[in-house]
């Protein structure tokens, strides 16, 4: 995994905030299925389900800024 400048860590932290509905500034499941159906619409709510229990790392439920960051550079591609 490549190391992330500061703008593109600031962009992927608009991404999370984005999907951060509720500004609690973690992702919950619900939140992340709205994520989910954006990037990868032909995903189904169990798929989805099971990524989200994939990422939260801690198992509280939550998707924190770090999970993310750590999902989206192994999944995504940074602009």
């Amino acid at each position: 995994m490549s190391t992330l400048s500061q703008k593109e860590i600031a962009e992927i932290r608009d991404h999370f905030d984005f999907f951060d509905r509720d500004g609690s500034g973690l992702i919950d499941q619900d939140e992340f299925i709205a994520l989910l159906k954006i990037l990868a619409p032909s995903a189904d709510r169990a798929n989805a389900v099971r990524g989200f229990e994939t990422i939260d790392g801690d198992h509280n439920d939550q998707i924190d800024f770090d999970e993310f960051l750590e999902w989206w550079q192994t999944n995504w591609t940074v602009f």
